[in-house]
């Protein structure tokens, strides 16, 4: 299972939308579309899309190094 799908399932089973990550998150809607596709480019470099990653998985009552651990793979 890839990351961008991990993040998903979370998100659809927390019965939020995009939308509403967005709103929990301050990260714009298209940026969480990319990621939700793998695509990382648009978080500003790694560090900032680690501090993404952290802040999604709190806001889904993720554990934030799982997520953190699938994006260093």
């Amino acid at each position: 299972m890839t990351l961008g799908s991990m993040i998903t399932q979370a998100r659809k089973s927390a019965a939020m939308s995009i939308d509403d990550l967005s709103a929990a998150t301050s990260i714009r809607t298209s940026l969480l579309k990319e990621i939700e596709s793998n695509s990382f480019a648009g978080c500003g470099g790694e560090t900032y899309a680690r501090g993404h990653l952290r802040n999604i998985a709190m806001k889904l009552g993720v554990d934030p190094q799982t997520f953190l651990t699938a994006f260093e793979e």
